[in-house]
């Protein structure tokens, strides 16, 4: 194999979703491998949209929203299990009550409400997986 055709090789493995190719070709063996990191990050950049992204800190993930009410989001990625008096509208909620628990790795993990308010909007269902920072309830205020 010619310089120019190792440089084609490089290039095919650099735009392919692909890690590693192996040619061999008159006795010779050519091995153009690219990190797994960039195979990784790369596309993740090139269709990552823009998303609304928490940036609260988890204890300040009831936020006011303008005119929407106070919000409770998902401290974590798991599957959100609701907790029984909070399973329905006009339900009322107080600061440190348990809202429910979301499940990750096999551990239930608390979802607690920071302020006291009436559960005006579910927006999850029981069972149901979760994103961080997904809104859970929307609450408003006593």
């Amino acid at each position: 194999m010619d310089l120019k055709q190792i440089e084609a090789l490089i290039e095919v493995v650099k735009n392919a979703r692909v890690t590693e190719v192996s040619v061999r070709r008159d006795g010779a063996a050519v091995t153009v491998r690219k990190s797994l990191a960039n195979h990784l990050e790369a596309p993740a950049a090139a269709e990552r949209q823009p998303e609304e992204t928490p940036s609260l800190a988890p204890e300040e993930q009831a936020e006011s929203e303008a005119g929407a009410g106070l919000v409770i989001r998902a401290p974590m990625v798991g599957i959100f299990h609701m907790a029984d008096p909070v399973n329905a509208t006009g339900v009322q909620v107080g600061k440190g009550q348990i809202v429910g628990a979301i499940e990750s790795m096999k551990l239930m993990n608390e979802v607690v409400s920071d302020v006291d308010g009436t559960v005006v909007e579910l927006y999850i269902e029981s069972g149901m997986p979760v994103e961080y920072g997904q809104a859970l309830f929307r609450l408003e205020g006593a």
